[in-house]
């Protein structure tokens, strides 16, 4: 489930991404970075949710993902078709505009797992960097969390070929 969430972070992050004064993202090589900032397991005892707030908590995960045109050209279709959020994903009435990100997604657990993820970002971006909050919950599986966050990302260059 862990491993679900941060995955989500980044591929959500660069969904919300088009580019400020054009509304288009840059194509290219971008570097996102997540960092969880709170984490809430309902049942759990409390001395392990710290334990989880210590290993996930104000650790930065960082990765470099090539955007391609027609990712750039539609971030939502482009970049979120690839379900690392979960399967049968619905983006609602996400919008990323006008350097605005404002996303809401509800997606079914990936791999037929029981459960579906919330997910809500909002933040600000321009053709090369954006910055965001975000929320995750987690409910109908086997652990049900709540899950805070904060992400930037940076183009840094073309893809490597």
């Amino acid at each position: 489930m862990k491993k679900f969430l941060i995955a989500a972070a980044p591929l959500a992050l660069l969904g919300a991404c088009s580019g400020g004064g054009s509304d288009s993202l840059q194509a290219g090589e971008w570097t996102m970075t997540t960092t969880m900032t709170d984490i809430e397991v309902p049942g759990m005892p409390e001395e392990m949710v710290a334990q989880m707030r210590e290993s996930m908590g104000d650790q930065a995960n960082t990765e470099t993902e090539c955007i391609t045109d027609e990712e750039a050209a539609n971030p939502l279709e482009g970049m979120f078709s690839n379900n690392e959020m979960g399967e049968n994903c619905d983006f609602g009435d996400s919008t990323f505009e006008g350097g605005v990100i404002n996303i809401s997604a509800t997606c079914e657990a990936p791999g037929g797992q029981p459960g579906t993820a919330t997910m809500a970002i909002e933040g600000t971006y321009t053709a090369t960097t954006m910055e965001a909050e975000m929320s995750v919950a987690v409910e109908g599986g086997p652990m049900e969390m709540n899950m805070s966050g904060t992400m930037s990302g940076e183009r840094t260059g073309e893809c490597e070929a």
